[in-house]
């Protein structure tokens, strides 16, 4: 199990006491090398660097943030901020939510995917805001946006339905037509969402434009505007793409979840979607053929998580069930590049026989 480390300035000029892992799970520096230039640990630093669990001592371990832990903790305030009245201010705890979403995806972008995979502790509602949150980060790392704009598109996605969380639990336990006032709520909830956040003291006009137009595609199909590509600004772009993407990769009560890279896949192809090619482009580069969260069938008949990308060699995946479908004692590591353990088939994530301890698949808890 490799877990997020940080060498530090004392490290200097001593040998490591641990191998020094990437986020692929690539070797960087054996135990018991030596660094001895300060420019070279800031550079190892930028690259997000891991280690064995069972090479860490008990001060390592209790000190180092969860990004789970981090985003339950955005989940119960975003159920707060939900249920505040009229008149009082929500933009300082939304800003600290949005704040926390950008430290998990520059602490563990792997273990964010991951949660937006398989995290089921939340309603449907709080975990597709947070979820959506986390791929526009993602994507906006990539973009060069401002902090200021980054920000405010955080805060957009935390808050985009407010103005029909009720609805939106409803729908995802029933298929079936929507009734005439369902299908009105539905069409007038980005407006009535902007109107709610402004009630409540939001006068950022990029978090409430990208609210009011967060449905609206760039072929006039979207609501409740009809706005065409030149009308729709980027931060509406990319939370319409990633509201799509996570809308896809979460279940409902009548079909499984597709698997993130078939989502992600599905998007980009689609002529027909309405979303920003680029965007989507950029979307299907960062999850990768396999995103972290996702469910294999390995050789072994194991069934594993994968928990680290790889570009251009095998994922990290940690074994979680038996060939039984039973769970394992333990989370062990798998060796995919392995005959025996090699990726066979994908596995559809079920919310009622998969549920798992994240903290441990990451290596945030023994």
């Amino acid at each position: 199990m490799l877990r997020p480390i940080e060498i530090q300035p004392e490290f200097l000029g001593h040998p490591l006491p641990w191998d020094v892992f990437d986020r692929y799970g690539v070797l960087l520096l054996a135990r018991g090398a030596t660094l001895n230039d300060p420019a070279q640990v800031l550079r190892l630093n930028a690259r997000k660097l891991f280690a064995k669990a069972e090479d860490l001592g008990d001060l390592e371990v209790s000190e180092m943030l969860s990004p789970f832990t981090a985003l339950a903790e955005v989940a119960t305030s975003l159920e707060r901020v939900f249920e505040t009245g009229a008149g009082q201010g929500v933009v300082p705890r939304v800003l600290r939510m949005a704040d926390t979403v950008r430290a998990v995806i520059a602490t563990d972008q792997d273990a964010c995917l991951g949660w937006v995979a398989l995290e089921r502790n939340a309603s449907y509602c709080i975990r597709h805001s947070i979820a959506v949150a986390l791929i526009c980060e993602l994507i906006a790392n990539e973009l060069g946006q401002s902090p200021l704009e980054q920000r405010s598109v955080l805060c957009a996605a935390l808050t985009m339905n407010v103005g029909m969380q009720a609805l939106q639990e409803q729908l995802t336990r029933r298929n079936g037509q929507l009734t005439p006032d369902e299908r009105a709520a539905i069409v007038a909830h980005p407006e009535r969402s902007r109107q709610w956040l402004r009630a409540r003291g939001v006068t950022d006009e990029v978090w409430l434009s990208a609210v009011g137009d967060h449905h609206e595609l760039l072929d006039g199909r979207g609501y409740p505007r009809g706005l065409t590509a030149s009308m729709i600004a980027l931060p509406a772009r990319l939370i319409a793409l990633a509201d799509i993407y996570c809308a896809k990769t979460g279940e409902r009560f009548y079909r499984p979840p597709k698997l993130p890279s078939a989502a992600a896949r599905d998007i980009l192809r689609g002529r027909a979607s309405g979303v920003d090619p680029m965007l989507a482009g950029i979307l299907f580069r960062m999850i990768g053929a396999h995103p972290p969260g996702t469910l294999v069938r390995l050789a072994n008949r194991e069934v594993a998580v994968i928990t680290h990308n790889a570009i251009g060699g095998a994922p990290v995946v940690v074994g979680v069930l038996n060939p039984m479908d039973e769970p394992l004692p333990q989370p062990t590591v798998r060796d995919a590049s392995k005959l025996a353990t090699s990726i066979r088939s994908y596995v559809t994530f079920d919310p009622a026989m998969h549920r798992f301890d994240l903290d441990r698949l990451w290596g945030y808890a023994g």
